[in-house]
C-alpha cells in the first residue's frame, strides 16, 4: 500500500506528500525493529526483569506483593483489574481492538476524509503516513520494552499461570513497559486527526473524537486485562502521540518527507539545488 501512494505522489497539490525513498525506508527499518524483537524474545528479553516493583518474581498464586509499586499503579491495577470484564475477555478484546478495528479504522478514514485540497491519489498517501506512524511507534515501543523489561501486572501479584496468556514463564511478562496495544492505536487515531487536520478536512473533529476513544478504549482494557499498571498505558499514549503528530507534520507539502522538499534543475551550462530541510 505505501508503494502505490509513493508512486501517486508525483505532480500532487494536496496539502501532504510522500518522500518514497525516505518514507520506504522509515517503514521498512520501523518494521523490521517491530518483528524482530517479537520473533526473538526468548534470546533478547532479560532473564529478570529491570523493573519489578516488588520482590516477587514467580507469579504464582500466594506469592504477591505489593512491595514498592507506586500509589498511582498500585490504585490502578486495584480498581480496573477484571472490572466489567473477566480479564481474559478484556485482553481478547483489546487484541480486537487493536490489530483488528483501529487499523480497518484508520485507513478507511484516511482514504475517505480528505480535505478540499485532495488531488488523485490522496487517499493512498493519507493511509501511508498513517501506517508509517503506526510502525514507527510499535518500533519505538519495542526498544523501551526490550531495556525496561518491567514485569507485568499478574506477575507480580501473584496471579499468574503455567500457561497461555498469563504464563509467568513466558518471556513477554517482562515486557510490560510500555503498551504495544495502546502506543499503536494511538499512534494510528492522532496520525489520522494530524493528516486530516492538515488537509482541513470537515471531519476533522470526528476524528480526533475518535482518535481518543480508542486510545482510552485500548488502554482501560489492558488494565482491565492485568497485563498493563496506569503508567505503562500513560508512557504509551505519550509515544504512540508523539509519532501520530510528527509523522504528519514532517509530510506537510514542501517539509522534509514531501516529495517536493528536494529538487534538481538544470540550467544551461550551471546545476541548481534547492531545498527545505
Amino acid at each position: 500500500m505505501i508503494g502505490v501512494a509513493l508512486a501517486l505522489a508525483v505532480g500532487a497539490s494536496d496539502k501532504v506528500d510522500v518522500r518514497p525513498a525516505a518514507d520506504l525506508t522509515i517503514a521498512g527499518v520501523a518494521l523490521v525493529g517491530w518483528v524482530v524483537p517479537e520473533l526473538l524474545q526468548s534470546q533478547l528479553v532479560p532473564a529478570q526483569c529491570r523493573l519489578c516493583d516488588g520482590a516477587d518474581n514467580t507469579g504464582l498464586p500466594g506469592t504477591g506483593s505489593r512491595g514498592s509499586l507506586n500509589g498511582v499503579d498500585a490504585w490502578f491495577h486495584d480498581a480496573m483489574t477484571g472490572w466489567a470484564l473477566p480479564r481474559t475477555t478484556a485482553g481478547v478484546a483489546s487484541d480486537v481492538v487493536a490489530y483488528g478495528l483501529a487499523p480497518v479504522a484508520a485507513i478507511a478514514g484516511a482514504w475517505t476524509m480528505t480535505g478540499p485540497h485532495a488531488s488523485d491519489g490522496a487517499g493512498w498517501r493519507a493511509a501511508s503516513i498513517v501506517v508509517e506512524s503506526g510502525l514507527l511507534s510499535g518500533a519505538l515501543v519495542q526498544g523501551v520494552k526490550f531495556v525496561a523489561a518491567r514485569k507485568r501486572p499478574f506477575v507480580r501479584y501473584g496471579h499468574g499461570e503455567a500457561t497461555g496468556t498469563y504464563d509467568v514463564s513466558d518471556p513477554g511478562s517482562r515486557l510490560g513497559f510500555p503498551s504495544g496495544h495502546t502506543a499503536w492505536v494511538t499512534s494510528l487515531g492522532v496520525a489520522l486527526a494530524t493528516t486530516a487536520t492538515l488537509e482541513e478536512s470537515a471531519a476533522v473533529a470526528w476524528i480526533w473524537a475518535g482518535a481518543a476513544v480508542g486510545s482510552v478504549t485500548t488502554g482501560v482494557l489492558r488494565m482491565i486485562a492485568e497485563k498493563h499498571y496506569f503508567t505503562d498505558v500513560a508512557a504509551s499514549v505519550a509515544i504512540g502521540a508523539a509519532c501520530g503528530v510528527v509523522v504528519p507534520l514532517l509530510h506537510r507539502r514542501g517539509g522534509p518527507l514531501s516529495s517536493g522538499s528536494l529538487s534538481a534543475a538544470a540550467q544551461g551550462p550551471s546545476f541548481a539545488l534547492t531545498g527545505t530541510f
